[in-house]
């Protein structure tokens, strides 16, 4: 049997009901065979809700719209490969907004591999709150450190 991945089965709870209680969720990830200690549970829990509540906030919101609006005339049109709906749009926007902020900690980084080290440093740490104490440590280390 292959083994589960902590984010995926996590992740997968979490669009269904991103409001869910952690206990259950936790409860939940166990059920579906999920054989890891709940605080890895937790943080992944931690790190995946708040992007989900967003994309499926976004959805919720166009499907709204569409709603709203009435149907569009029914239309032949040659098969493509790659289809193009309007739920994507929302998240086209997300993307570019985010690729846009990669590309500027990129260059603050000194480069993709300094970024990529960065990156890999706040996910060690389990959470953005959690580098940023780290971060805080660090430089009244080093601020004691340039006074000496």
């Amino acid at each position: 049997m292959p083994e589960l991945s902590t984010q995926g089965v996590v992740r997968e709870i979490l669009t269904t009901d991103p409001e869910m209680q952690t206990d259950e969720i936790i409860r939940k990830a166990k059920a579906k065979g999920l054989r890891v200690p709940d605080e890895k549970i937790r943080k992944s829990i931690h790190n995946l809700r708040n992007p989900i509540r967003a994309t499926v906030a976004s959805s919720k919101i166009v499907t709204a719209t569409a709603h709203e609006t009435a149907p569009p005339k029914a239309v032949p049109v040659e098969k493509s490969p790659v289809s193009v709906t309007t739920t994507e749009a929302p998240a086209l926007d997300n993307v570019l907004a985010n690729v846009f902020l990669v590309n500027k900690i990129a260059k603050l980084c000194g480069g993709i591999e300094n970024a990529r080290q960065a990156a890999e440093a706040v996910q060690a740490c389990g959470s953005t709150e959690a580098f940023l104490q780290h971060l805080d440590l660090v430089s009244s280390i080093r601020s004691t450190e340039a006074a000496k």
